[in-house]
């Protein structure tokens, strides 16, 4: 028994392996293709990362004895240089600072060597039969989401170089963008967007909008977006005011304190300033500052590192089902950037060598955009579940209708008294048992998907009769349902319309119903 029509079942299920597969190509060419941030190494195999990963093995694991194991016979590391090197401090604490690019590049490695592993079961459960669920689409969710963490981490260091730096200095260093590090970082992301969009559909592209705010407001509040599209540095320039200076006789660019929320500045001193270099400690450039510079300062680190949680946080949002917390933390974590985006404005009217830039407005008004969104998700996600929590209320308050002709049997006061009293069983003479009837159940057979895998045998019979084949009458007020697809609609009005469907629908199946319903 099952719904004999076609479904889209399938073609889903290779949407989700294609852009599974197109997404683990990005990340291999990151790790394989030559990153030319150094002429003398375009082509060689100085330049891949891949070949990079027992330097990055050693610093990430800086232990003697296990250093040793990826020595050569004459003591040096075996493979290349490792070339993404980035020594977290914490302010000075951590002597020496930890290499937190070697980390993330063996983590990277590893997630991209589970992504080839889960390929295999991907494949398999894609073009089987026999198989219920969507392999592709739970590996990829899981397998792109991390992987776009890490390369994130090393296009923000990219992006920190040529915010840093004038293009003159970059073009002293021979210092270039790493494409096979953007292609990885642009084709996971673009198929974490056309996943989210062609699964969760309405909800997908509210995803997207809210990535594209927080995409933006990371472009203005941490980076200078003149220097990384140049063509916009004229138009930017009177938005983002610099100053320059040098060190160790280099050329370079600050920011001057409050005249931007570029936000990089105050990020590296937190995490990589040192006692004696660039950049300094976060302490040691607050030590010449007045209580309110030195709050401005502080804020300006604070939204920096706000807006950065915030594009993290929603790019991994586009691979989750959205839950309640989910939507709950949203509005909060905008809120406060919206706070912290609010002071950097109004501060710098109470300093005499600062000045409101007009990037603040700009990502102030980004992030009110972004909370009432969010707001607006979070009502209409409330107003779902209170529909069926009025229609759950309403079915559980409503007695049953007894069964054929049978009435109620009522039960007097004096039987209510009457003591209970035990009867001993009779026994009659055994009679000869008769053959049982061979019992042959149906199996189901039909199509399925996430919620149908839930159900029982019976349960999803009963189900694909009343709302895949509709044997039970006419259900027009139900939206069909699309096996493997997105049912919100269907889920919704089967809800809003139960009291017409209770002579069709069991309370075991219903209860199944609500289960998932609320869930999604």
């Amino acid at each position: 028994m099952g719904n004999k029509k076609e479904t889209n079942k399938r073609p889903n299920r290779v949407v989700a392996l294609v852009t599974y597969i197109i997404a683990l190509i990005a990340l291999l060419l990151g790790l394989f293709l030559p990153y030319g941030t150094n002429p003398a190494h375009d082509g060689t195999t100085a330049a891949i990362w891949a070949f990079q990963l027992p330097d990055a093995l050693s610093k990430a694991i800086p232990l003697e004895a296990f250093v040793n194991l990826l020595k050569d016979a004459e003591g040096n590391i075996l493979g290349s240089p490792f070339a993404y090197s980035l020594p977290i401090t914490l302010n000075g604490v951590i002597e020496g600072g930890y290499d937190l690019g070697a980390l993330f590049t063996v983590l990277y490695a590893l997630v991209v060597l589970a992504g080839l592993i889960a390929l295999i079961p991907a494949i398999v459960s894609t073009f089987s039969k026999k198989s219920k669920r969507n392999t592709a689409l739970s590996a990829a969710s899981f397998i792109e989401v991390v992987a776009f963490l890490f390369v994130s981490f090393f296009v923000f260091v990219q992006l920190t170089s040529f915010t840093l730096f004038t293009p003159e200095l970059l073009e002293q260093m021979s210092y270039r963008w790493s494409w096979p590090l953007l292609g990885a970082f642009g084709g996971t992301f673009v198929m974490l967007v056309i996943q989210s969009v062609f699964y969760k559909k309405g909800s997908g592209v509210f995803k997207f909008v809210l990535l594209l705010l927080s995409t933006l407001a990371l472009m203005l509040a941490v980076y200078d977006l003149g220097a990384i599209i140049p063509p916009l540095k004229e138009p930017l320039g009177e938005l983002i005011t610099k100053t320059e200076g040098t060190f160790d006789g280099k050329l370079y660019y600050s920011v001057a304190l409050g005249t931007s929320v570029i936000g990089i500045l105050p990020v590296l001193m937190l995490f990589c300033g040192t006692e004696s270099g660039f950049p300094t400690t976060l302490t040691a450039a607050m030590e010449g500052m007045t209580a309110i510079q030195q709050t401005l300062f502080l804020c300006t680190l604070i939204l920096a590192l706000l807006v950065l949680i915030n594009f993290l946080l929603d790019a991994m949002g586009l691979g989750k089902v959205t839950k309640r917390y989910m939507l709950v933390s949203n509005v909060i974590r905008y809120t406060l950037e919206l706070v912290a985006a609010a002071l950097v404005i109004v501060l710098p009217f109470f300093i005499d060598s600062a000045t409101t830039g007009l990037m603040s407005i700009v990502i102030a008004s980004l992030a009110l955009v972004a909370l009432i969104l969010n707001i607006i998700r979070l009502v209409r996600f409330d107003r779902k579940r209170k529909k069926i929590s009025v229609a759950v209320a309403a079915v559980i308050h409503t007695p049953a209708k007894p069964i054929d002709n049978e009435q109620p049997v009522e039960v007097t006061e004096a039987e209510e008294e009457k003591p209970y009293v035990y009867v001993p069983p009779t026994f009659e003479e055994e009679k000869p048992v008769e053959e049982p009837e061979v019992y042959n159940p149906v199996i189901y057979n039909g199509p399925s998907d996430e919620f149908i895998n839930t159900l029982s045998n019976d349960q999803k019979i009963e189900f694909s009769r009343v709302f895949l084949e509709r044997q039970n009458g006419n259900l027009g007020f139900i939206p069909e349902y699309i096996v493997g697809g997105s049912n919100d609609r269907f889920f919704n009005s089967v809800f809003i319309y139960f009291a017409r469907l209770r002579s069709v629908v069991s309370d075991g199946l219903f209860n199944k119903m609500y289960e998932y319903g609320n869930l999604m």
